[in-house]
This record gives C-alpha cells, sequence and structure tokens, in this order.
C-alpha cells in the first residue's frame, strides 16, 4: 500500500483521529500554560497574586488559542493553501504583535500593581526587546501549528494523487481491455463474412461457437481476474473455429504445470493469438500456430510461434498487441517480461508474468 500507513502520519492526516489531536492539543497547552501553578500551596506570594498570576495565564492561554485557531481554521486555507503568502505572512505577523500587547497589558495593568516589586517578578514593557522575546516564543508555538498544517495537507494531497493515479489506471485498463473484445469480435466477423460465400455449412458452426465465445466475453472477461483454464479454453474454441474456416491450418496448445487455481486478467493472451490468426494462418498455403503455457510456483511463461507468409505484412502488430504492451504495463509495471521475435518465416513471441 500506500507508505502513509504509519500509525503517527494515520493519526496526524485522518479526519477520524481530529478530536483526539485537538484534545491533546489543548491538554498540552494547558499543562504549559499552568506548570508554575502546581505546589503552589507553600508559595510565599500572596493568594491575591497567585489568584492574578492564574486569572493572567487563563485569559492568555485563552488568547493564544484563540490566535491559533484563528490561523488554522481562517488564514491558514484561506490565505496560506491559496498561494497568498505575503497576506499571511502579514497576519502572521499581527498575531505576534497582538499576542505581545496582551501580554503586556495583562502585565503592566493587572499583575504589576498587585505586585508593586515585592516579589522581584520580572515585568512585560513596551520595549523591542521584550517583543523580540515573546515574539521569538509565540513564532515557535505558531510555527509549529503552521507546519503540522502543512505536513497534514501534504499528506493529503499526496493521499488524493495516489487515488487519482489508481482510478486513472483501472479506467484506462477498462478502456483497453474493451477495446480487445472489439477487435477480437471484428476479426471473427470478417472471417464469417468470408464462409458464409465459399462454405454455408461451415458458416453454422462458426455461428455456434461464435455465441460460446461471445458467452465468454460477457460474462468471464467482465471480472478482474478469470481462472487460466478458462482463457485456454476459450483459445481453444477460437482455434477451432479459425481451422473450420482454414483447412490447411495446424495449431497445439500445450501446457505444463498445474493451471486449476491459476488466475490472471482476462484476454491476456488472446492479442497474440489473434495477431498470429490474422498473419499467419488467414494467409494462402500451409500454417501452423503452436502455444506453450508453463506453469511454476512463482510465473507463467508464455509462448508463442506461428508461421509467417512469404511475403511481409506491414500491418502485423496492430491495435491488440499495443493494447496488450500497455496493459501489462500498468498490471505488472517493471515484473513481467516480453520479447517478441519478428523472423521473416515465423513470429515468436515469449511472455513472462508473476503468479
Amino acid at each position: 500500500m500506500t507508505p502513509f500507513n504509519n500509525p503517527f502520519i494515520r493519526f496526524v492526516a485522518e479526519p477520524k483521529y481530529r478530536w483526539l489531536r485537538h484534545t491533546l492539543f489543548i491538554l498540552g497547552g494547558l499543562i504549559l500554560a499552568y506548570k508554575g501553578d502546581f505546589g503552589v500551596a507553600n508559595d510565599p506570594r500572596s493568594p491575591e497574586l497567585l489568584r492574578a498570576i492564574r486569572i493572567n495565564d487563563t485569559v492568555t492561554f485563552l488568547f493564544i488559542m484563540s490566535a491559533i485557531y484563528f490561523m488554522v481554521l481562517v488564514l491558514i486555507p484561506r490565505l496560506l493553501f491559496r498561494s497568498k503568502v505575503f497576506l499571511f505572512t502579514i497576519s502572521f505577523f499581527v498575531l505576534l504583535v497582538l499576542i505581545y500587547l496582551v501580554v503586556w497589558f495583562l502585565d503592566h495593568y493587572y499583575i504589576e500593581p498587585i505586585d508593586s516589586g515585592r516579589n522581584n517578578l520580572q515585568h512585560i514593557e513596551l520595549s523591542l526587546f521584550h517583543f523580540i522575546q515573546i515574539g521569538a516564543v509565540a513564532s515557535v508555538l505558531l510555527g509549529s501549528v503552521v507546519g503540522l498544517m502543512v505536513f497534514k495537507k501534504w499528506i493529503r494531497d499526496i493521499q488524493r494523487m495516489n487515488e487519482l493515479h489508481e482510478t486513472n489506471l483501472r479506467t484506462e485498463l477498462e478502456q483497453l481491455k474493451s477495446q480487445v473484445n472489439p477487435h477480437f469480435l471484428f476479426n471473427t466477423l470478417n472471417n464469417l463474412l468470408v464462409l458464409t460465400k465459399t462454405d454455408p455449412e461451415k458458416a453454422s458452426q462458426v455461428l455456434l461457437g461464435l455465441s460460446d465465445l461471445l458467452r465468454y466475453q460477457l460474462y468471464d472477461s467482465a471480472r478482474e481476474k478469470i481462472l487460466l483454464a478458462k482463457d485456454i479454453t476459450f483459445i481453444e474454441n477460437l482455434l477451432a473455429l479459425e481451422k473450420i474456416r482454414k483447412n490447411d491450418f495446424e495449431y497445439s496448445i500445450n501446457t505444463e504445470g498445474k493451471t486449476d487455481n491459476v488466475k490472471l486478467p482476462p484476454f491476456l493472451f488472446i492479442p497474440f493469438v489473434e495477431n498470429a490468426i490474422k498473419h499467419g494462418a488467414s494467409t494462402i498455403g500451409h500454417s501452423y500456430l503452436t502455444l506453450n503455457f508453463h506453469i511454476s510456483e512463482t510465473q507463467l511463461l508464455f509462448t508463442s510461434e506461428n508461421s509467417k507468409p512469404p511475403v511481409k505484412n506491414n500491418g502485423i502488430g496492430g491495435l491488440g498487441l499495443k493494447n496488450i504492451q500497455r496493459r501489462l504495463e500498468l498490471l505488472y509495471p517493471g515484473s513481467h517480461t516480453l520479447e517478441i521475435t519478428d523472423n521473416p518465416d515465423k513470429y515468436i513471441v515469449n511472455l513472462i508474468i508473476p503468479l
């Protein structure tokens, strides 16, 4: 699957963990905000000052959390994610200024009058130094949130791209497979047209055989995978029809290994057989086609060898072969081997696919 099955990445990106993420984030903020208030029973400062400090921490916490969620819900999606980086930068700076002003206001008008310099507390002043000091801490906090949001969006964008890519691949595979079926039907109807003029009795046999083949196409080829044995039976019926049409045509199908439980996408081998029929068996004179299926535990080796006419046919390797080459690239990217040898008197195909 995708590399985003890591538990941490799933926790960050998946919507079902949203409430847990926000709960942990708020709890972490509370711990940071009140970390100095644990064990205050022995604190020498006056109860009034301690109460003022807690109120100050609470107001500061609420304002910073409001600023964070305003940035998460408004600024990041409406500015940063829409490539309005300059406006987002200005807004980010304005938030830093507001946080600094709120911290200064609470300290200057609420804490400092109560303290009156008796507890040696360090107070916030309106100065560039204190602004940089507070702004640096706030920048780390807000910047971490921005980085997390960008990271989460990047993960979701990658996931959408992967889903779109897989959808496009499935669509392309279906389109390529649908192109194989009419291509086969076109060839068979052409053969039938010839027989209706030369041998009507054979034409009727071809029609019966064609009905079986179409049944296979309608019910079996629509599945994602079918038994290899059914595909071989389909090829046998197809070649039997070709034998009826042309007496001087010999074919053989040899299998080695167990085919019972082997399932493959449909119509992987039909284009090679169609190509052999179109450019070999359909020619004048003797022609042959030999098919071999060698099945091992890890792979299937398919070999096709057919005769070629003395006169070279420039149409060899047309639409059907181009489609199957593309299907193999999509179904077995980098894990299959297809070798085609085009000799003057014969055409050989060697295909290895993993099981």
